[in-house]
């Protein structure tokens, strides 16, 4: 369950405290299958007086919810605005980075469809990023071009063949993407409502929410 390196740093779980009010709110169930899959790879960080966790609340709440009795810990000793700091810090400072969206749907290439949901994706979220490459990606074709590039007539032209090869792995996906976009400011609180809206309706995730969604307002149109 622990990585043979770190089951020095074995600590039970008995011996630890979460943090109040701790301001990230995680995906337990996430980080519970990626145990399962993985076992814990990184300790998390807790203040060797106070034994309170600093980062890795989510990471004690899974390892409990698994049955773990123990788990990797590093102690620091921080004065408590230093250790509010830094709690901040870490998980701010995983929200600020990117994907690079060519080496990411690589990786969904090279892995087992099976493992997408222990490393913290959906099949519909695997799709969501490589249409999204493809749609990074249709800046750079052209789509209709002159049959003779020398000529100076412009009456003639046909769809360039890279435009039909994306289209044609497009078509032939078994999964179809919808992308939908929001300001910023709008975002988060469009997730937090599909999710509460799923919850309602009992759907396992938001493609099948807002499908129910339309669903109920055509059958009501």
């Amino acid at each position: 369950m622990i990585a043979k390196d770190l089951e020095g740093l074995a600590v039970p779980l008995k011996e630890l405290k979460l943090q109040k009010d701790n301001a990230r709110v995680g995906d337990v169930e996430a980080i519970k299958r990626s145990y399962e899959r993985f076992g814990q790879r990184k300790p998390i960080v807790a203040h060797r007086q106070t034994k309170t966790i600093l980062a890795g609340n989510h990471q004690y709440q899974a390892a409990k919810d698994l049955g773990w009795d123990k788990i990797a810990v590093v102690w620091v000793e921080d004065d408590p605005e230093t250790a509010r700091a830094f709690s901040i810090a870490d998980n701010r400072i995983g929200q600020l980075g990117d994907w690079d969206l060519e080496s990411l749907v690589a990786a969904f290439d090279e892995l087992d469809p099976g493992d997408f949901e222990a490393i913290g994706f959906s099949d519909i979220e695997v799709e969501d990023f490589r249409a999204l490459l493809d749609e990074s990606k249709m800046e750079e074709i052209v789509v209709i071009r002159k049959d003779d590039p020398d000529s100076n007539e412009s009456s003639t032209y046909k769809k360039d063949t890279s435009y039909q090869e994306y289209l044609e792995r497009y078509g032939n996906r078994g999964v179809r993407s919808v992308i939908l976009y929001y300001p910023n400011e709008e975002y988060g609180r469009m997730v937090e409502d599909l999710d509460r809206v799923g919850e309602l309706l009992g759907s396992p995730d938001n493609a099948t929410t807002v499908q129910k969604l339309v669903k109920e307002k055509l059958d009501n149109a």
